[in-house]
């Protein structure tokens, strides 16, 4: 990653220190806006990455535990690259990245969208 694209990352972030969401905690307002702002830099990642349609679907956000996922992420992300963080960090996140976009593929694999096609969760 070059200076430009870690700059331009960070800005998407919005914040200087890790940015933790607690979900379940929003208002609608609020969860919008977290939404919104989390979706800049989840294009990011899939742009950043190459990250295809099978492990983040374009319905991410309608999908609670692919929402949830993939916020811890940015958050891991964003204290790897914070001034005082540890030179291994970035290894650490990349380690972390695989686990994390398999878990994402397996989410994804069960819900069964498609590039095209969302799939609601039922709801029991």
């Amino acid at each position: 990653m070059n200076e430009d694209d870690l700059a331009k990352a960070l800005a998407l972030a919005g914040a200087s220190d890790p940015y933790i969401v607690c979900w379940r905690d929003l208002d609608p307002q609020s969860t919008t806006e977290e939404l919104e702002r989390l979706a800049e830099w989840v294009a990011w990642v899939i742009h950043r990455y190459r990250v295809d349609h099978k492990t983040i679907p374009p319905c991410w956000p309608e999908h609670g535990a692919l929402v949830e996922e993939l916020s811890a992420l940015r958050t891991y992300w964003e204290s790897c690259y914070q001034d005082d963080a540890n030179p291994a960090d970035p290894l650490a996140f990349h380690r972390d990245l695989t686990l994390t976009l398999r878990r994402l593929r397996d989410w994804s694999s069960l819900l069964g969208c498609t590039r095209t096609t969302h799939r609601p969760e039922l709801v029991s």
